[in-house]
């Protein structure tokens, strides 16, 4: 389904991620781990086209069903954007424009999408808080971003992001601005859209305590290149691999026992 084949992104012709390959399937969860600086968002954001700061892809292909996402224009973009790709931000409340409310942004979203009356698209904005389980979807569609918690302004996100059930979901640290009961939701949340509508998940994150519980495959990536990368029990049980190891090691246990 998602194809990356030898892709190189650069910076000022600096390369920042180097050789990295991928092989993606319907339905499958992904997740990207590794610490700050190891290209795991740079690589979502090249697969989005939105590589930052005059980023370009340098070598490689990047594929979705067989459609070359490299050669796309601007035009081509804004239509895959929000429909067959998505996007879910670390703190999704963050990304919206403070001074607009919540029913407004998401009215706005779906409108760019799709031809239908303002009323239609507000309609459709509460249909969809309700099925992410928001309360009083009318509230929050009537409320600003900071009016809301940060479980609610992901779930909000996650709500916009799979308006349009795209076939591709990607997630920059979906739950790294949260405490750790909301993280818990919104994990068992975001593996419900792959039960329900078996969408693609790509997920960034430097939890690999996140990335064991959802992912069916794990990329361990450090300094810009693939270190290590299987299933999620060659990762956790087999890997000999030192760094991925370290990265085990981090992560908390209770009682003496790690819960990944």
């Amino acid at each position: 389904m998602l194809e990356l084949k030898d892709v190189t992104i650069s910076y000022k012709n600096v390369p920042t991620v180097q050789h990295f390959n991928m092989s993606m399937k319907q339905g499958q969860i992904i997740s990207l781990v590794g610490e700050s600086g190891s290209g795991k968002t740079t690589v979502i954001r090249a697969i989005l086209g939105l590589l930052p700061g005059g980023g370009k892809v340098t070598a490689g292909q990047i594929t979705l069903e067989g459609e070359d996402l490299l050669a796309y224009n601007s035009e081509k973009w804004r239509k895959l954007r929000g429909t067959d790709i998505s996007m879910i931000f670390q703190d999704s409340g963050a990304m919206m424009n403070p001074t607009k409310k919540i029913g407004n942004v998401f009215t706005e979203y779906i409108l760019t999408h799709e031809k239908i009356s303002k009323k239609e698209a507000w309609n459709k904005g509460i249909m969809m808080l309700e099925r992410m389980r928001l309360p009083a979807a009318d509230n929050i569609m009537n409320s600003y971003p900071f009016q809301l918690s940060g479980g609610m302004r992901q779930r909000v996100g996650i709500a916009m992001g799979m308006t349009y059930q795209p076939k591709l979901l990607l997630a920059d640290e979906p739950t790294s601005a949260l405490d750790v009961t909301t993280q818990a939701q919104i994990v068992r949340q975001m593996m419900q859209l792959r039960d329900d509508y078996n969408t693609s998940i790509i997920v960034v994150t430097h939890n690999l305590g996140v990335a064991a519980y959802m992912s069916d495959y794990i990329i361990v990536m450090k300094q810009g290149i693939i270190e290590d990368q299987g299933t999620r029990e060659y990762i956790l049980k087999e890997s000999q691999n030192e760094y991925t190891r370290k990265l085990l090691d981090a992560v908390p246990s209770l009682g003496g026992e790690r819960y990944v």
